[in-house]
């Protein structure tokens, strides 16, 4: 007959064990659920871009965006956050932090005197339409693994969606705003 202890764990010890794998289970979902999260306000910010550069490039007005909403909608019925509303979102969000180097603290003075119904092209892209990552990079002057390290440290990837729209809505100037943005990821 075999040793006993091999079979069968005290008490104890199995809780402990349940407990440091059920506590690793935890963290492993917070930190999937902040890098999922962080992903998708990246591509809602290279959306904006993108969208804010053909405007500029080829004239178009506002209405472009309600043709965008309709047009994903039908091509994509499965696809959700892709609503006209959603879309003007991602625009605003994208004019309120431009790409100044950095997404950081020491940039709140300048967001805040950011004209942000402008979106600064640094340099003449040529258009294409065709794909967004190439288009943002070449905006930027910038590979686009590049701006997304930047974009993923930044307080501005730390928060959710809905927090963005609350700033973008609020009354507060954005240097405020980034402020309360940057206190709130810290907290």
């Amino acid at each position: 007959m075999e040793n006993n202890r091999e079979y069968h764990i005290g008490r104890t010890d199995f809780d402990a064990f349940v407990h440091a794998v059920g506590s690793e289970i935890e963290q492993a979902q917070v930190r999937l659920i902040a890098a999922a999260n962080a992903q998708m306000l990246f591509h809602y910010w290279k959306m904006g871009n993108y969208i804010l550069y053909h405007q500029n490039l080829q004239g178009w007005g506002s209405k472009i965006i309600k043709q965008l909403a309709k047009a994903i909608r039908f091509n994509y019925p499965e696809k959700k956050g892709y609503s006209e509303r959603n879309l003007t979102y991602m625009c605003q969000f994208a004019r309120s932090y431009p790409l100044n180097g950095q997404f950081t603290q020491e940039l709140t003075a300048q967001i805040q005197s950011a004209d942000c119904q402008s979106l600064e092209i640094t340099q003449e892209v040529p258009a294409q339409i065709q794909d967004v990552e190439k288009t943002v990079s070449a905006i930027y002057r910038m590979e686009i693994r590049e701006i997304e390290k930047v974009f993923l440290k930044s307080p501005v990837a730390k928060i959710n969606w809905a927090s963005h729209m609350v700033i973008l809505n609020g009354s507060l100037p954005l240097g405020i705003g980034f402020w309360y943005m940057k206190q709130a990821v810290e907290m």
